[in-house]
Protein backbone atom coordinates (compact mmCIF):
# COMPACT_ATOMS: atom_id res chain seq x y z
CA UNK A 1 0.00 0.00 0.00
CA UNK A 2 3.13 2.56 0.18
CA UNK A 3 3.60 2.57 -3.06
CA UNK A 4 -0.09 3.45 -4.13
CA UNK A 5 -0.35 7.53 -5.33
CA UNK A 6 -2.74 9.43 -3.64
CA UNK A 7 -6.11 9.23 -5.98
CA UNK A 8 -6.09 12.94 -5.61
CA UNK A 9 -2.83 13.40 -6.92
CA UNK A 10 -3.24 10.40 -9.67
CA UNK A 11 -6.63 12.98 -10.86
CA UNK A 12 -5.15 16.17 -10.72
CA UNK A 13 -7.67 17.72 -8.07
CA UNK A 14 -7.79 18.72 -4.62
CA UNK A 15 -9.27 17.38 -1.91
CA UNK A 16 -12.07 20.02 -2.09
CA UNK A 17 -12.56 18.86 -5.46
CA UNK A 18 -16.53 18.65 -6.53
CA UNK A 19 -18.45 15.76 -7.77
CA UNK A 20 -17.94 17.03 -11.25
CA UNK A 21 -14.61 18.34 -11.16
CA UNK A 22 -13.82 14.28 -10.66
CA UNK A 23 -15.88 13.32 -13.91
CA UNK A 24 -13.83 15.41 -15.91
CA UNK A 25 -10.46 15.44 -14.74
CA UNK A 26 -11.02 11.24 -15.26
CA UNK A 27 -12.59 11.89 -18.40
CA UNK A 28 -9.83 13.77 -19.75
CA UNK A 29 -6.95 11.57 -17.97
CA UNK A 30 -9.13 8.45 -19.46
CA UNK A 31 -9.13 9.67 -23.00
CA UNK A 32 -4.86 10.79 -22.72
CA UNK A 33 -4.38 7.33 -21.20
CA UNK A 34 -6.68 4.61 -23.24
CA UNK A 35 -4.58 2.06 -24.31
CA UNK A 36 -6.32 2.05 -27.47
CA UNK A 37 -5.19 5.53 -28.41
CA UNK A 38 -2.19 5.91 -26.18
CA UNK A 39 0.44 2.99 -27.36
CA UNK A 40 3.32 4.37 -24.74
CA UNK A 41 4.75 1.38 -22.71
CA UNK A 42 3.16 3.07 -19.04
CA UNK A 43 -0.03 4.01 -20.22
CA UNK A 44 -2.17 0.90 -19.69
CA UNK A 45 -0.95 0.85 -16.11
CA UNK A 46 -1.36 4.80 -15.88
CA UNK A 47 -4.82 4.19 -17.22
CA UNK A 48 -5.85 1.36 -14.52
CA UNK A 49 -4.17 3.67 -11.70
CA UNK A 50 -6.33 6.73 -13.06
CA UNK A 51 -9.62 4.61 -13.64
CA UNK A 52 -8.61 2.97 -9.53
CA UNK A 53 -8.79 6.62 -8.37
CA UNK A 54 -11.72 7.22 -9.89
CA UNK A 55 -14.10 4.08 -8.84
CA UNK A 56 -12.97 5.39 -5.03
CA UNK A 57 -13.42 9.11 -5.51
CA UNK A 58 -16.91 8.80 -7.28
CA UNK A 59 -18.17 6.77 -4.80
CA UNK A 60 -19.35 9.28 -1.81
CA UNK A 61 -19.21 6.16 0.84
CA UNK A 62 -15.80 5.23 -0.20
CA UNK A 63 -14.22 8.30 -0.87
CA UNK A 64 -15.48 9.41 2.50
CA UNK A 65 -13.22 6.08 4.01
CA UNK A 66 -10.51 6.86 2.08
CA UNK A 67 -9.98 10.44 3.33
CA UNK A 68 -10.00 9.00 7.01
CA UNK A 69 -7.87 6.26 6.48
CA UNK A 70 -6.24 6.36 3.09
CA UNK A 71 -5.56 3.64 1.31
CA UNK A 72 -5.85 0.95 3.77
CA UNK A 73 -9.90 1.75 4.43
CA UNK A 74 -9.97 -0.77 1.52
CA UNK A 75 -7.08 -2.96 2.85
CA UNK A 76 -8.61 -6.39 5.26
CA UNK A 77 -5.07 -6.46 6.90
CA UNK A 78 -5.22 -2.75 7.68
CA UNK A 79 -7.89 -3.53 10.54
CA UNK A 80 -6.33 -6.53 12.24
CA UNK A 81 -6.55 -5.60 15.72
CA UNK A 82 -2.67 -7.26 16.50
CA UNK A 83 -1.11 -4.86 14.85
CA UNK A 84 -2.60 -1.34 14.20
CA UNK A 85 -2.48 1.36 16.64
CA UNK A 86 -4.20 3.78 14.39
CA UNK A 87 -6.96 1.53 14.74
CA UNK A 88 -7.64 2.71 18.36
CA UNK A 89 -6.36 5.75 17.99
CA UNK A 90 -9.00 6.93 15.38
CA UNK A 91 -11.82 4.92 17.58
CA UNK A 92 -10.54 7.13 20.74
CA UNK A 93 -11.09 10.55 18.43
CA UNK A 94 -14.18 9.51 16.93
CA UNK A 95 -15.84 8.43 20.18
CA UNK A 96 -17.84 11.62 20.93
CA UNK A 97 -18.66 11.70 17.54
CA UNK A 98 -22.26 11.73 16.43
CA UNK A 99 -23.35 8.38 14.82
CA UNK A 100 -25.48 9.97 12.82
CA UNK A 101 -22.82 10.71 10.78
CA UNK A 102 -21.44 7.42 10.22
CA UNK A 103 -19.25 6.64 13.41
CA UNK A 104 -15.86 4.57 13.30
CA UNK A 105 -17.43 1.36 13.97
CA UNK A 106 -19.54 1.54 11.09
CA UNK A 107 -16.22 2.05 8.85
CA UNK A 108 -14.29 -1.01 10.31
CA UNK A 109 -17.96 -3.40 10.80
CA UNK A 110 -20.55 -1.84 8.49
CA UNK A 111 -23.70 -0.40 9.51
CA UNK A 112 -25.66 -1.85 12.37
CA UNK A 113 -29.27 -0.04 11.03
CA UNK A 114 -29.38 -1.68 7.48
CA UNK A 115 -26.82 -1.81 4.13
CA UNK A 116 -27.38 -1.26 0.49
CA UNK A 117 -27.86 -4.75 -1.55
CA UNK A 118 -27.02 -5.38 -4.68
CA UNK A 119 -30.46 -5.27 -6.09
CA UNK A 120 -30.81 -1.21 -4.95
CA UNK A 121 -27.50 -0.02 -5.78
CA UNK A 122 -27.44 2.40 -8.96
CA UNK A 123 -25.62 1.38 -11.80
CA UNK A 124 -22.26 2.28 -13.17
CA UNK A 125 -21.42 4.88 -15.64
CA UNK A 126 -19.83 4.08 -18.83
CA UNK A 127 -17.72 6.03 -21.11
CA UNK A 128 -17.59 6.05 -25.21
CA UNK A 129 -14.69 7.65 -27.03
CA UNK A 130 -16.26 9.06 -30.20
CA UNK A 131 -14.15 9.80 -32.87
CA UNK A 132 -15.26 12.78 -35.05
CA UNK A 133 -13.50 14.53 -37.81
CA UNK A 134 -11.67 18.31 -37.50
CA UNK A 135 -14.55 19.10 -40.18
CA UNK A 136 -17.51 17.72 -38.21
CA UNK A 137 -16.41 19.53 -35.30
CA UNK A 138 -16.85 23.11 -37.02
CA UNK A 139 -19.70 23.03 -38.94
CA UNK A 140 -21.88 20.49 -36.35
CA UNK A 141 -23.07 16.67 -37.83
CA UNK A 142 -25.62 14.50 -36.71
CA UNK A 143 -24.65 11.01 -36.53
CA UNK A 144 -25.91 7.57 -35.69
CA UNK A 145 -23.83 4.76 -33.66
CA UNK A 146 -24.77 1.25 -32.42
CA UNK A 147 -25.12 1.30 -28.16
CA UNK A 148 -25.91 -1.04 -26.03
CA UNK A 149 -29.12 -0.85 -23.88
CA UNK A 150 -29.85 -2.88 -20.87
CA UNK A 151 -33.25 -3.15 -19.68
CA UNK A 152 -35.13 -5.41 -16.67
CA UNK A 153 -36.49 -8.54 -18.41
CA UNK A 154 -39.98 -8.12 -19.42
CA UNK A 155 -40.49 -11.80 -18.73
CA UNK A 156 -39.82 -12.13 -14.98
CA UNK A 157 -39.90 -8.40 -14.59
CA UNK A 158 -36.41 -8.17 -13.12
CA UNK A 159 -36.70 -11.19 -10.51
CA UNK A 160 -34.37 -13.65 -12.41
CA UNK A 161 -37.46 -16.06 -11.62
CA UNK A 162 -38.96 -18.31 -13.94
CA UNK A 163 -42.79 -18.07 -12.50
CA UNK A 164 -43.10 -16.20 -8.66
CA UNK A 165 -43.69 -19.79 -6.91
CA UNK A 166 -40.13 -19.95 -7.56
CA UNK A 167 -38.49 -17.22 -5.17
CA UNK A 168 -38.50 -19.25 -2.20
CA UNK A 169 -36.94 -17.55 1.24
CA UNK A 170 -33.60 -17.98 1.75
CA UNK A 171 -32.66 -20.82 4.19
CA UNK A 172 -29.34 -18.76 5.14
CA UNK A 173 -30.44 -15.52 6.48
CA UNK A 174 -34.68 -16.92 7.09
CA UNK A 175 -35.67 -14.37 4.53
CA UNK A 176 -34.10 -11.26 6.79
CA UNK A 177 -31.01 -10.57 4.23
CA UNK A 178 -29.05 -10.00 7.10
CA UNK A 179 -26.01 -12.15 8.38
CA UNK A 180 -25.38 -11.12 12.18
CA UNK A 181 -21.43 -12.13 13.25
CA UNK A 182 -19.80 -11.51 16.44
CA UNK A 183 -16.52 -9.80 16.38
CA UNK A 184 -14.68 -9.20 20.17
CA UNK A 185 -17.34 -7.73 21.94
CA UNK A 186 -19.16 -6.05 19.11
CA UNK A 187 -22.18 -8.08 17.59
CA UNK A 188 -22.22 -6.78 13.85
CA UNK A 189 -24.99 -7.03 10.67
CA UNK A 190 -23.86 -7.66 7.06
CA UNK A 191 -25.82 -8.27 3.94
CA UNK A 192 -26.76 -12.28 3.79
CA UNK A 193 -23.71 -13.65 1.25
CA UNK A 194 -26.09 -16.71 0.04
CA UNK A 195 -28.60 -13.76 -1.53
CA UNK A 196 -26.86 -10.52 -1.43
CA UNK A 197 -29.63 -9.04 0.69
CA UNK A 198 -32.46 -10.18 -0.75
CA UNK A 199 -33.83 -12.82 1.53
CA UNK A 200 -34.97 -14.73 -1.38
CA UNK A 201 -33.60 -17.74 -3.16
CA UNK A 202 -34.41 -19.03 -6.56
CA UNK A 203 -35.03 -22.13 -8.06
CA UNK A 204 -35.57 -22.23 -11.80
CA UNK A 205 -34.29 -19.28 -13.28
CA UNK A 206 -35.79 -16.81 -16.09
CA UNK A 207 -35.60 -18.59 -19.30
CA UNK A 208 -34.91 -15.42 -21.32
CA UNK A 209 -32.86 -13.69 -19.44
CA UNK A 210 -30.83 -16.64 -17.85
CA UNK A 211 -31.57 -15.42 -14.20
CA UNK A 212 -29.60 -12.64 -14.95
CA UNK A 213 -32.67 -9.90 -14.39
CA UNK A 214 -31.75 -8.06 -17.34
CA UNK A 215 -31.49 -8.45 -21.08
CA UNK A 216 -29.18 -6.53 -23.56
CA UNK A 217 -30.12 -5.25 -26.62
CA UNK A 218 -28.56 -3.08 -29.67
CA UNK A 219 -30.42 0.44 -30.52
CA UNK A 220 -29.34 2.50 -33.04
CA UNK A 221 -28.35 5.88 -31.16
CA UNK A 222 -28.57 9.81 -32.85
CA UNK A 223 -25.68 11.72 -31.85
CA UNK A 224 -25.99 15.20 -32.27
CA UNK A 225 -21.97 16.74 -32.93
CA UNK A 226 -22.66 20.89 -32.47
CA UNK A 227 -20.21 23.25 -34.17
CA UNK A 228 -17.55 24.30 -31.91
CA UNK A 229 -16.90 21.05 -29.82
CA UNK A 230 -13.82 20.49 -28.55
CA UNK A 231 -11.41 17.53 -27.75
CA UNK A 232 -12.62 16.09 -24.32
CA UNK A 233 -15.99 17.48 -24.33
CA UNK A 234 -19.04 14.81 -23.30
CA UNK A 235 -22.30 14.64 -23.63
CA UNK A 236 -24.79 12.35 -21.02
CA UNK A 237 -26.72 9.69 -22.44
CA UNK A 238 -28.98 8.90 -19.16
CA UNK A 239 -29.95 5.68 -18.38
CA UNK A 240 -27.18 4.03 -20.88
CA UNK A 241 -24.74 3.14 -18.23
CA UNK A 242 -24.18 -0.65 -16.41
CA UNK A 243 -27.56 -2.10 -15.04
CA UNK A 244 -28.52 -2.57 -11.24
CA UNK A 245 -28.75 -5.89 -10.90
CA UNK A 246 -32.59 -6.22 -11.59
CA UNK A 247 -31.94 -3.40 -14.33
CA UNK A 248 -33.99 -1.07 -12.87
CA UNK A 249 -31.82 1.76 -11.97
CA UNK A 250 -29.47 2.33 -14.57
CA UNK A 251 -26.17 4.61 -14.54
CA UNK A 252 -25.34 7.11 -17.31
CA UNK A 253 -23.31 6.58 -20.56
CA UNK A 254 -20.98 9.20 -21.37
CA UNK A 255 -19.72 9.85 -24.76
CA UNK A 256 -16.60 11.79 -24.71
CA UNK A 257 -15.57 13.61 -28.12
CA UNK A 258 -12.38 12.95 -29.98
CA UNK A 259 -11.48 15.58 -32.56
CA UNK A 260 -8.91 14.52 -35.17
CA UNK A 261 -5.97 16.73 -36.18
CA UNK A 262 -6.40 19.06 -39.11
CA UNK A 263 -4.12 18.39 -41.77
CA UNK A 264 -3.81 21.84 -42.68
CA UNK A 265 -4.80 23.99 -39.74
CA UNK A 266 -3.25 24.32 -36.19
CA UNK A 267 -5.84 25.24 -33.51
CA UNK A 268 -4.84 27.68 -30.46
CA UNK A 269 -8.07 28.00 -28.49
CA UNK A 270 -10.61 29.53 -31.35
CA UNK A 271 -8.23 30.58 -33.39
CA UNK A 272 -6.74 28.69 -36.52
CA UNK A 273 -3.18 29.12 -38.10
CA UNK A 274 -2.12 28.16 -41.79
CA UNK A 275 1.45 28.28 -43.76
CA UNK A 276 0.56 29.02 -47.26
CA UNK A 277 3.19 29.10 -49.53
CA UNK A 278 3.56 32.33 -51.53
CA UNK A 279 6.07 33.68 -54.30
CA UNK A 280 7.92 36.82 -54.20
CA UNK A 281 6.61 37.71 -57.33
CA UNK A 282 2.67 38.31 -56.10
CA UNK A 283 3.89 40.61 -53.19
CA UNK A 284 5.65 42.97 -55.62
CA UNK A 285 2.81 43.07 -58.17
CA UNK A 286 0.87 43.55 -55.03
CA UNK A 287 -1.52 40.41 -57.24
CA UNK A 288 -5.16 39.05 -55.53
CA UNK A 289 -4.50 36.06 -54.59
CA UNK A 290 -6.99 33.33 -52.95
CA UNK A 291 -6.75 31.92 -49.33
CA UNK A 292 -8.48 28.19 -48.32
CA UNK A 293 -9.96 28.82 -45.13
CA UNK A 294 -12.62 26.33 -43.18
CA UNK A 295 -15.41 27.95 -44.99
CA UNK A 296 -14.48 28.25 -48.49
CA UNK A 297 -11.84 30.35 -50.19
CA UNK A 298 -11.40 33.71 -49.21
CA UNK A 299 -9.76 36.54 -51.96
CA UNK A 300 -7.70 39.21 -50.72
CA UNK A 301 -5.39 42.08 -52.55
CA UNK A 302 -1.90 42.07 -51.35
CA UNK A 303 -0.23 45.10 -50.59
CA UNK A 304 3.94 45.36 -51.22
CA UNK A 305 4.43 47.39 -47.93
CA UNK A 306 3.14 44.41 -45.79
CA UNK A 307 5.06 43.34 -43.24
CA UNK A 308 6.52 39.84 -43.63
CA UNK A 309 6.86 39.04 -39.95
CA UNK A 310 2.97 39.25 -39.52
CA UNK A 311 0.43 36.55 -40.66
CA UNK A 312 -2.19 38.07 -42.56
CA UNK A 313 -5.30 37.89 -40.55
CA UNK A 314 -8.70 37.18 -41.72
CA UNK A 315 -11.56 37.97 -38.77
CA UNK A 316 -14.30 35.74 -37.75
CA UNK A 317 -13.13 32.46 -40.17
CA UNK A 318 -11.69 30.95 -37.20
CA UNK A 319 -13.07 27.65 -34.83
CA UNK A 320 -16.38 28.25 -33.77
CA UNK A 321 -16.87 28.82 -30.27
CA UNK A 322 -19.68 26.73 -28.40
CA UNK A 323 -23.41 27.46 -28.41
CA UNK A 324 -22.90 31.19 -30.43
CA UNK A 325 -22.65 32.66 -33.50
CA UNK A 326 -19.35 33.84 -33.33
CA UNK A 327 -15.82 32.56 -34.59
CA UNK A 328 -12.32 33.03 -33.80
CA UNK A 329 -9.94 34.21 -36.25
CA UNK A 330 -7.49 33.01 -39.14
CA UNK A 331 -4.18 33.93 -39.29
CA UNK A 332 -2.06 32.98 -42.77
CA UNK A 333 1.77 32.77 -42.03
CA UNK A 334 3.48 33.60 -45.04
CA UNK A 335 6.55 31.11 -46.73
CA UNK A 336 7.89 33.13 -49.18
CA UNK A 337 9.97 31.60 -51.91
CA UNK A 338 11.66 33.58 -55.35
CA UNK A 339 10.00 31.84 -58.37
CA UNK A 340 12.42 30.16 -61.13
CA UNK A 341 14.20 32.68 -63.20
CA UNK A 342 15.99 32.68 -66.43
CA UNK A 343 19.24 34.47 -66.71
CA UNK A 344 17.36 37.15 -69.23
CA UNK A 345 14.95 37.88 -66.14
CA UNK A 346 17.49 38.04 -63.20
CA UNK A 347 19.41 40.23 -65.86
CA UNK A 348 16.62 42.26 -66.09
CA UNK A 349 15.98 42.24 -62.02
CA UNK A 350 19.33 43.39 -61.74
CA UNK A 351 19.59 46.22 -63.24
CA UNK A 352 15.95 47.17 -61.90
CA UNK A 353 17.44 47.28 -58.44
CA UNK A 354 21.19 48.61 -59.17
CA UNK A 355 19.74 52.00 -58.05
CA UNK A 356 18.25 50.64 -55.08
CA UNK A 357 19.67 51.32 -51.75
CA UNK A 358 18.92 49.49 -48.87
CA UNK A 359 18.88 51.47 -45.94
CA UNK A 360 17.06 49.46 -43.54
CA UNK A 361 19.87 46.77 -43.89
CA UNK A 362 22.62 49.54 -43.40
CA UNK A 363 21.06 51.31 -40.34
CA UNK A 364 20.80 47.54 -38.56
CA UNK A 365 24.69 47.31 -39.04
CA UNK A 366 25.06 50.64 -38.06
CA UNK A 367 24.03 49.07 -34.01
CA UNK A 368 26.92 47.08 -34.21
Amino acid sequence: MKNKRDYYEVLGINKNATEKEIKTAYRKLAMQYHPDRNKAPDAEEKFKEISEAYEILSDSQKRAKYDKFGHGAFDPNSYSFGDSEDIFSSFFQSFNSSFSGGSFFDDIFGSFGGFETETNKRGQDLQLVLNISFEDAIFGREVEIDLDKYDRCDFCNGSGAESPNDIVTCSECHGSGQIKQRIAIFSTIKPCPKCNGTGKKINHVCHKCKGKKILKNTIRQKIKITPGIDNGDSIRLKGMGKPSADGSNNGDLYIVFSVATSKMYKKQNNDLYLIMPLSIKSILCEETISIPTPYGKKEIKLDNKINLNEPIRIKNYGYPYKNSNSRGDLYIRLDLYIPNLNTDEIKQIKKLFENKNDTKREEWLKKF
